[in-house]
């Protein structure tokens, strides 16, 4: 190694181990999980705010520190003005919002070990999904936070593209519109527009089911059933969601939103999409617990759709897709049972 390099990477070394500027008139974000989103979201908002990136594990987050990127999210290297940490060093009132970006499985352990330290913070709850017992995630914000103003963020964002500096557009909900408006005018970015409304029931369900439609839509791929299928499978899809969502309370109009239309037809309709390429590699025959094995993310409607299936069930409306693709995984009905969707 020559001597200027040397001294390159002595200081990348040490921007990584302390921010090298903190511009006091800038607001402060903590993004709590460090998956492929959350990272994706600090170099996003390392651009206008000072950004901490926590990691829930020790390992991952000297890997971070070590390599300049992560696993998860391997093609972007991590800016050195975000600060990077583990979770368990999160303190009260340490930031001026709170990004909620761990994966919906682990939320609840990790959401009692962090609580106490979130509450009087701006929260924006990132995670797609329902709880183990089908509740919604904003519900138990809610309640748990009191002193917080709390956000719901969604729409058709692959984490890569975000990272890129690409131009990319979500909603941002909460139950006071004022403060949706508040949050969408305080966090938009030049590449990053938010967009707010009040409705967090459709919101929530809207980014629980387009990630089973997405399995559901790889299987369609995977078998070569053609694009006139995908499309009416989609169409089909979009119904059960605002059906479900109508019923539970939400505006029939948030469902062609971008965290509803907008989400599906990017999570349905390219393999980039974690859910989707699941779908198709069990459509080749591929085990599930094998590819789950493979796979460094999670995906998200494997993790969710008993909890979907859960929550219809309880209020007697029918979800016809979302059984199938469940049968397909979990009880070993045959991919081409995909077909039943169309009677």
């Amino acid at each position: 190694m020559g001597g200027c390099d040397f001294f390159v990477d002595i200081a990348i070394r040490i921007c990584f181990e302390k921010r090298v500027v903190v511009d006091k008139c800038r607001k402060s974000i903590g993004i709590l999980g460090a998956g492929a989103f959350g990272t994706a979201l600090a170099i996003v908002y390392a651009r206008t705010f000072n950004v901490t990136l926590f990691s829930y594990f020790e390992d991952h987050l000297n890997s971070m520190k070590e390599n300049k990127a992560n696993d998860f999210i391997e093609k972007v290297q991590i800016p050195c003005d975000i600060h990077l940490d583990i979770t368990k060093n999160l303190t009260a009132n340490q930031f001026d919002y709170l990004f909620w970006a761990f994966p919906i499985k682990p939320t609840i352990e990790i959401f009692e070990e962090l609580k106490i330290n979130m509450n009087g913070t701006n929260v924006i709850i990132c995670s797609k999904g329902l709880l183990p017992d089908a509740s919604f995630l904003y519900d138990m914000f809610e309640k748990e936070i009191t002193q917080s103003k709390i956000g719901y963020l969604s729409g058709p964002n692959f984490a890569i593209e975000l990272a890129e500096g690409k131009v990319a557009a979500a909603d941002i909900a909460s139950k006071n519109f004022n403060v949706a408006v508040f949050f969408a005018a305080d966090l938009t970015t030049p590449t990053f527009k938010l967009c707010p409304f009040n409705d967090v029931i459709g919101i929530q369900i809207c980014g629980a089911i387009k990630n089973i439609i997405a399995i559901g839509s790889g299987i369609i791929d995977g078998l070569n059933l053609g694009q006139n299928a995908h499309a009416a499978f989609l169409t089909f899809a979009l119904f059960e969601m605002k059906d479900l969502g109508v019923k539970l309370g939400a505006n029939e109009t948030t469902f062609y939103r971008l965290c509803g239309l907008g989400d599906l037809i990017l999570t349905a309709t390219g393999l980039t999409s974690r859910n989707a390429s699941l779908g198709s590699k069990i459509a080749n025959g591929e085990l599930l617990d094998d590819i789950l094995k493979k796979n460094k993310s999670t995906c998200e409607g494997c993790d969710t759709i008993a909890q979907v299936i859960k929550l219809a069930r309880k209020n007697a409306i029918k979800l016809p897709i979302c059984e199938e693709i469940y049968k397909i995984l979990f009880e070993n009905q045959a991919p081409l049972s995909i077909l039943n969707a169309f009677k």
